[in-house]
């Protein structure tokens, strides 16, 4: 009797856990680019290295396992990434993340040419969030605009 009474416990326990992390519309991260801290050409590739700025605006800690994502500048592909960083933020807190993401040297370039003098794009930022050791992904997308570095 015990045994059963544990095992209907747990399954209440994973199904209200399962239930609070499958509403992404109130447990989603906020996740958007912070800061472009450089940009090295290197041949065909140029390597872009982004502060994506998190926040959590839900009531539970968020364990971010990983993060894959694909970035858009003034409506150009630009490149898909993946931060494997795991973070744990706690509720209605923020945190930065620094990743490295390559981009063709050609695209970037084009879209170096037509930057206004402050460097400023408008970017568009959207894929999934992992959560913690469950495989749980949860969608994410964000605009706003960003100043290009050049090193």
């Amino acid at each position: 009797m015990l045994g059963a009474l544990r095992v209907a416990l747990m399954g209440v326990l994973l199904f209200v856990g399962a239930t609070a992390w499958s509403q992404p519309s109130s447990q989603a991260p906020e996740v958007s680019i912070g800061s472009v801290d450089g940009i090295a050409l290197q041949g065909a590739t140029a390597i872009l290295d982004l502060t994506l700025d998190l926040r959590n605006p839900g009531a539970l800690a968020l364990p971010l396992q990983k993060l894959r994502f694909q970035l858009q500048f003034n409506g150009l592909e630009v490149a898909q990434g993946v931060s494997t960083a795991p973070v744990t933020i706690a509720a209605q807190q923020q945190a930065q993340v620094p990743v490295q993401v390559d981009v063709n040297s050609a695209t970037l370039l084009s879209l170096i040419a037509t930057l206004p003098p402050d460097g400023t794009v408008r970017y568009v930022i959207q894929g999934t969030a992992e959560i913690g050791q469950t495989m749980l992904q949860i969608p994410f997308t964000h605009s706003g605009a960003v100043q290009l570095a050049l090193r």
